[in-house]
């Protein structure tokens, strides 16, 4: 179950440009798409007029976060948390 934080967070734009929310990121990456890359091809981040300038290193933080409660969870043998 989400947190308060966690729901309201994922309402919030990161993409600006593209008008693309936390909680869309956030799905895409735990159906996958492990890199900024990916995300740009399956969902437009970074697409936009700034071209990634304003929302990579964001979106990047995000993946990084997943990875890193995947290997805390698979060292615990927790499910991971989405």
């Amino acid at each position: 179950m989400e947190t308060k934080k966690q729901l309201i967070d994922s309402f919030k734009k990161v993409c600006l440009c593209r008008s693309i929310k936390a909680g869309t990121i956030t799905a895409a990456i735990q159906e996958g798409s492990l890199t900024f890359e990916a995300l740009r091809k399956n969902i437009g981040v970074g697409t936009g007029n700034c071209k990634a300038k304003r929302c990579r290193t964001k979106i990047e933080e995000r993946i990084k976060d997943y990875k890193d409660s995947l290997n805390t969870n698979s060292e615990t043998g927790a499910p991971p948390c989405g």
